[in-house]
């Protein structure tokens, strides 16, 4: 099991991209996320992998971020995600990434952990220019920038393709090593012993 979390302002669709992967559906009069949300999904990658991801929505709203601090820290991959008809989304994104980078004490993005940069409700006009968006996905060497629409199910399939496909690459083997390493430990435990599931 992976754990994605995604960060971005109140409003740009944070909510809408994981309902349009999850269950296929989008909902055109969305509330705003109170606290946190986590939804569960299995993937099978491209290559044959199979992984399931555990996504946190986290509320946009000034008052919950600090509440964010233990989702950041258990993460393995993160979306940062702004909306192209708001302006004021995209460029709180580095207020986003200055707060995840504080927590998260010498992270390493595109090298050892994976940060998507997401540009959702692209089906409407655009706030933004391209080179804008590229310089600020260069600076901060993020894995990949795409464009979305959780309305029209644009780039949802790939964005999540995409993110599976690198929390393999960076994870993969520590992730395997860590659950066989749990599984005896539990086959250790003496018989009528409660065992609670673990938290991968």
């Amino acid at each position: 099991m992976f754990k994605l979390i995604t960060l971005g302002d109140s409003g740009v669709g944070k909510t809408s991209i994981l309902k349009r992967f999850v269950n296929g559906k989008f909902e055109e009069k969305t509330i705003s996320t109170i606290g946190f949300g986590t939804s569960t999904k299995d993937m099978t990658l491209k290559n044959g992998n199979k992984i399931r991801l555990k996504m946190i929505d986290t509320a946009g709203q000034e008052n919950y971020q600090a509440l964010a601090t233990t989702y950041i820290k258990n993460a393995d991959a993160v979306f940062f995600v702004f909306a192209h008809d708001d302006r004021e989304s995209f460029s709180n994104i580095k207020k986003w990434l200055d707060n995840f980078k504080e927590i998260n004490r010498g992270v390493d993005f595109n090298k050892t952990f994976p940060a998507y940069l997401v540009g959702n409700k692209c089906d409407l006009p655009h706030e933004m220019k391209k080179e804008e968006i590229q310089q600020l996905k260069t600076d901060n060497n993020f894995y990949g920038y795409i464009d979305t629409s959780a309305k029209d199910d644009i780039g949802i399939n790939q964005i999540f393709d995409d993110i599976g496909e690198m929390l393999i690459t960076i994870y993969g083997n520590r992730k395997k090593k860590q659950n066989v390493k749990l599984a005896a430990k539990h086959q250790k435990q003496k018989k009528g012993c409660k065992i609670c599931q673990p938290d991968l």
